[in-house]
């Protein structure tokens, strides 16, 4: 292949980038300004392309019915799409679909499985989830070691909120004496 192939192919490749990025940011600034269909429709095209964070904006755009009617789920389907790429806040919010019912049955073991995922990434509210799955035994059998580990995690994590139910779990179950 020729230097001016391959310098065309990288080109080519680098105009594509720039249309994406820009599809995602025009989203970014519909969202802002308010046009959230502008958003949705913006996002949908970066989306379809495997574009993590536009999938996770339109799960959560039909999970609040924000420029849509509200569907949760389409929302599972999006942020299923986002999460399998690693997407924390996507992991995070399809454990509390399937641990609500929310757009599919309840299932706590689908549950458990998303929020360990985002867990493990840091996310405080999945590791206080978590630890509350452990404790009461939902999604897998009751563990109190497991329990304390993931709701010290979300203790020592830098939510403040998170922080103030992970001492009261923390006080309520006397995790500190196992």
């Amino acid at each position: 292949m020729s230097k001016n192939h391959v310098l065309l192919a990288f080109l080519c490749s680098f105009c594509f980038t720039l249309s994406v990025s820009a599809d995602y940011i025009d989203g970014q600034r519909a969202y802002a300004s308010g046009d959230y269909k502008g958003a949705i429709l913006e996002w949908t095209k970066v989306a379809q392309d495997g574009n993590a964070r536009a999938q996770y904006n339109l799960g959560w755009m039909h999970a609040n019915g924000r420029g849509i009617a509200q569907d949760f789920q389409e929302a599972i389907k999006w942020y299923t799409k986002s999460a399998e790429q690693g997407n924390v806040n996507a992991q995070y919010n399809l454990g509390n679909l399937y641990l609500r019912g929310q757009g599919a049955s309840q299932n706590d073991n689908l549950a458990f499985s998303w929020f360990i995922k985002a867990a493990e990434q840091g996310d405080a509210p999945a590791q206080y989830n978590l630890g509350r799955m452990y404790l009461l035994g939902k999604g897998g059998d009751k563990n109190f070691l497991e329990a304390r580990f993931w709701i010290k995690q979300a203790l020592e994590n830098d939510d403040e909120y998170i922080g103030a139910l992970a001492q009261q779990v923390w006080d309520d179950y006397k995790l500190g004496t196992y």
